[in-house]
């Protein structure tokens, strides 16, 4: 009890504070330098109460160019792993053997063609979809171009259709605002510019990043449907046999717009389900959301507390939805009433998942898949604290900067250092005592 009380005693005085904040410092630094021995560097199987029959493929975009293209058993083993681009946005499988990877790499300007090698940026960005041997990793086919830089000017999405036997590849050119479509051999089919029918913004400049298109897919003969991020609308075009394309908003306030006032905020990976329901990862929101064939909201799962910034969100056949939950580095799949019952920790920003087919086929356009208004789903939506939100942004933004492993551990770190500052704080205090006391 004695000793009890001496140690409450000193605690009161400064230098006591002092040492405690110092041994808190230390213990902090110690769970952090732990943690970053621990990190993992290949997936880890988090959930698994409902293993999928399937393997997943995940695109992982990499916070500094750190991107790859996987393939997940369902118990979080590595099938198959490309990583020779900076970044992988977006994957589907052409058949058994091959896959489709969209990607974006930094080139240097020894390397770049002109006008880019002397634009005034450090590098280039060579964008290219490509086709991947899943046995060899070889590129045995791809279509490339290069554009000023990387960062908003990336190849994001890509559709891989079908017409009269011959394949076609429709993609969204973020850095040129524009959608367009190739044969195999290359040659451009048609290509629609947000210019033809969107007036950009004054002061934006060429390289402004103004409608942000992240996604395309072919819904239909003729109709493709595009994300228009920074109008946070899903669009559709319609191409007609001559070329010619017109533009129908679906869902969204179709200009450009900075706040989040409408029914989505910074949306990617837009899909059509089977009746005409469309299901969106409404990114800023935080959530997976589905709106039914009239445009009102009928479903959605997520929340701050569940996901952080959801870029794909895929109706599986079983009524489950596969979730991309980039700033959590995971790919989870939730049921219809939000319980995650298979989640999967990849690291390292994920960006887009879908589920292994049997048997792998060639994919045309978005698949059907079942609505909720046709399975009666109960929304699930869970908001963490202010508190909570603005510390899951500083480790996301952190990873930006830091060694993935050493951000994952920010949380650690802070405290020591903070702890570190504490002790600093007390022992001045403590030395300006001890010179402020009179002599006897």
């Amino acid at each position: 009890m004695q000793r009890l009380r001496s140690a409450a005693a000193e605690l009161r005085t400064p230098g006591g504070r002092a040492r405690l904040f110092a041994v808190l410092s230390l213990v902090f630094l110690a769970v952090a330098v732990a943690g970053y021995v621990t990190t993992p560097t290949q997936p880890v199987l988090t959930v698994d109460e409902e293993p999928p029959e399937n393997n997943t493929l995940v695109a992982v975009q990499g916070y500094q160019d750190g991107g790859k293209a996987l393939e997940v058993t369902p118990d979080g083993e590595v099938a198959w792993e490309y990583t020779e681009p900076d970044d992988v946005f977006d994957l589907e499988l052409v058949n058994e053997s091959t896959v489709q990877v969209s990607t974006a790499s930094t080139v240097p300007d020894s390397e770049c063609p002109e006008p880019y090698a002397s634009d005034g940026y450090d590098g280039c960005v060579r964008n290219a979809l490509q086709h991947v041997d899943r046995g060899t990793n070889d590129v045995v086919w791809e279509y490339a171009w290069y554009d000023v830089e990387k960062h908003e000017h990336e190849l994001h999405d890509a559709d891989r259709y079908v017409v009269d036997g011959e394949a076609r590849y429709v993609m969204a050119d973020m850095g040129n605002d524009r959608v367009f479509a190739v044969d195999h051999d290359g040659n451009v089919l048609w290509e629609w510019y947000a210019t033809d029918d969107y007036e950009m913004p004054d002061g934006m400049g060429p390289e402004g990043d103004w409608t942000h298109v992240n996604d395309v897919d072919r819904v239909e003969p003729g109709v493709f449907q595009i994300s228009l991020r920074n109008f946070d609308t899903v669009a559709n075009l319609h191409v007609d046999d001559n070329g010619s394309v017109s533009v129908e908003p679906v869902v969204g306030p179709n200009d450009f717009h900075a706040d989040d006032e409408g029914p989505l905020y910074e949306q990617h990976n837009p899909d059509r389900l089977a009746d005409g329901s469309l299901i969106v990862a409404d990114s800023e929101h935080d959530r997976i959301v589905e709106f039914g064939p009239d445009g009102e909201i009928v479903w959605e799962v997520g929340g701050s507390a569940k996901f952080d910034w959801p870029r794909d969100g895929d109706r599986l056949p079983d009524g489950d939805t596969l979730v991309t939950d980039s700033y959590n580095d995971r790919v989870v799949e939730v049921t219809p009433d939000g319980e995650v019952v298979w989640a999967v920790h990849v690291g390292n920003l994920v960006y887009e998942a879908d589920r292994v087919t049997t048997p792998a086929t060639a994919s045309d356009g978005s698949n059907p898949r079942p609505s909720a208004t046709q399975g009666d789903f109960e929304s699930s939506m869970n908001d963490a604290n202010v508190v909570s939100e603005y510390l899951a942004f500083g480790i996301a933004v952190s990873k930006y900067v830091l060694p993935y492993a050493v951000a994952e551990q920010l949380y650690w770190l802070l405290g020591a250092v903070f702890s570190l500052l504490l002790a600093g704080v007390e022992r001045y205090r403590a030395s300006s005592r001890s010179l402020s006391l009179p002599s006897r």
